[in-house]
């Protein structure tokens, strides 16, 4: 039944608030009361907190100047909430959206549209069809927004899913992480699994213990770790380190490349790389310290600056390299190097080798220019690393 004046305080049972209704504390307390279920029709508002078993809107707003404690479910149909303290409940769901000052406590929360909050948001599965900003640190077990979200940091155990654009605020972490749009993170992330469609840019470390992948690019200010690193387009980062790095485009990177593969399609520019299976480049390796690889390849036309330092280095048509230590090195027609010491050396025609040219065990090839006389060695001159 619906009541034309709502009561004051503590309310047995059900209760219906007409359009319009206020509901205010008792003398003396700070909460409403309700025994059963309280069911909001049209506009209303609580003066105080509320407290109450189940909890419906419908058709209008709802607004409450304290926190709200839901023993079971929070429904929501055609209706916007405003709670200016924290609120508590079983399960939440509503097809438009809710705006929370304080913390979320919440198990299940299901919102079609718009989620609001303040404060801290803890639950299990959090699924919001818009877009949701949680201000504070979360402690959940899934994550799921259609749109466009932003928190404040946090745990997620399980799988965070955005449909567009994620941002955290403060150190994050998750199980794995998959974004249709972008990903602004200002502060430490790490998680299993990560995989942007577009673009991430990272203010601190970004770890990743199985997969990184990224279909635009990637920014780090600071280390980039993981186990397999695939980007479509740029990649910057501060460091990196990886068991398999493919970069489609342009690496650069501040301090040193570590990992087991490495394969670039345009330039890679590094302090130092240092790579304990092979390393491919398409385009220009810019390198202070220097390339370490078992195997280097260099691709026609392409180029490295920086020594080299390998078991095996082939260098294609018209490539480029300075000065390289290895096992047995291999120059292309046209190839140029500065200086080269190696155990087995081999060179097409038109090749040049512009400084000193060691070798151990032999010289294989013709046509190709020593600007001095070969050398034959018992010992090579010792690697820069």
């Amino acid at each position: 039944m619906v009541t034309s004046t709502p009561p004051t305080g503590r309310i047995d049972g059900n209760f219906d608030l007409p359009p319009g209704g206020v509901l205010r504390p008792g003398p003396g307390a700070t909460a409403v009361e309700i025994a059963g279920q309280l069911s909001v029709w049209g506009a209303g508002s609580v003066e105080g907190a509320l407290h109450c078993q189940e909890l419906r809107v419908r058709d209008g707003a709802f607004r409450v100047t304290g926190s709200v404690s839901v023993d079971h479910r929070i429904s929501l149909r055609h209706a916007r909430v405003e709670i200016e303290g924290d609120l508590t409940a079983q399960a939440l769901s509503g097809d438009r959206g809710i705006s929370i000052r304080g913390g979320l406590n919440c198990p299940e929360v299901d919102i079609d549209g718009i989620l609001e909050v303040g404060g801290s948001t803890k639950g299990q599965d959090l699924e919001v069809g818009g877009s949701a900003e949680l201000r504070g640190a979360v402690d959940l077990t899934r994550l799921s927004v259609g749109g466009r979200v932003i928190i404040g940091g946090g745990t997620v155990r399980q799988a965070i899913e955005i449909g567009g654009k994620f941002e955290t605020t403060a150190p994050l972490s998750f199980g794995s992480l998959e974004i249709g749009g972008m990903a602004r993170l200002r502060a430490a992330v790490q998680g299993e699994a990560v995989e942007v469609g577009g673009l991430i840019d990272c203010d601190g470390d970004l770890t990743a213990t199985r997969t990184m992948e990224v279909g635009g690019r990637i920014r780090v200010k600071g280390k980039l770790k993981s186990g397999r690193i695939e980007v479509g387009g740029l990649l910057a980062a501060g460091s990196v380190e990886g068991t398999d790095i493919e970069v489609g485009g342009v690496a650069e990177v501040d301090g040193a490349v570590l990992g087991l593969r490495l394969e670039v399609g345009g330039r890679l520019s590094a302090e130092r790389v240092v790579v304990t299976d092979r390393v491919e480049v398409g385009d220009e390796i810019r390198t202070k310290s220097g390339v370490k690889a078992d195997l280097l390849r260099v691709g026609d036309r392409s180029s490295v600056r920086g020594p080299i330092v390998a078991r095996e280095v082939r260098v294609g048509e018209r490539g480029e390299v300075e000065d390289v230590w290895a096992g047995t090195l291999r120059l292309e027609s046209r190839a140029r190097a500065r200086n080269v010491y190696a155990e087995v050396l081999e060179v097409d025609s038109r090749v040049e080798v512009q400084g000193d040219a060691q070798y151990i065990q032999a010289i294989r090839g013709e046509g190709a220019r020593f600007f001095r006389p070969p050398q034959q060695v018992t010992q090579l001159p010792a690697p820069p690393l």
